[in-house]
């Protein structure tokens, strides 16, 4: 009997595949607990234009990203801290920060997650920041930091 699964089951398939199993293992397994249905014209159809729809969101989806990884390699971004006494932040700059700031500068996309900070930083200085981008996308952005 042909199936789609409707969710990944292991050692038969992926989400969205179609395969053959067994009748009895259909009935009695995958249909009462949800992870299968019968794989009938209408079913198909709708299961490969899923697919198609996947691919090209995907698509779209890499190509954002790597026009934003481009137009993020060698950025130079500036922000200013408030410092004390001895020359330190009175609160460190955080990888958070950091995307808001490229936020407020056009890159919508970059989140606090994909900033790589090893530690907050401290004292005003220049660095390197790497930005991890999904589908393997990497950007270093120059990070100037200055004092007030």
């Amino acid at each position: 009997m042909k199936v789609i699964l409707l969710k990944a089951v292991k050692a038969l398939g992926k989400q969205g595949e179609a395969v053959e199993v067994t009748a009895g293992h259909a009935r009695n397994f995958l249909f009462p607990k949800h992870l299968a249905a019968p794989a009938t014209p209408g079913a198909m159809r709708e299961c490969e234009e899923r697919e198609g729809r996947q691919k090209r969101e995907a698509h779209k989806e890499l190509s954002v990203y790597g026009d934003l990884a481009s137009r993020l390699d060698g950025y130079a971004l500036a922000l200013s801290q408030k410092v004390n006494e001895s020359g330190t932040f009175y609160g460190a700059v955080t990888a958070a920060q950091i995307a808001q700031a490229l936020k407020q500068k056009g890159f919508t996309q970059v989140d606090a997650s994909m900033v790589a900070l090893e530690r907050p930083i401290k004292e005003p200085s220049e660095h390197t920041v790497t930005i991890t981008l999904p589908h393997g996308f990497e950007a270093e952005v120059r990070l100037h930091i200055e004092g007030s």
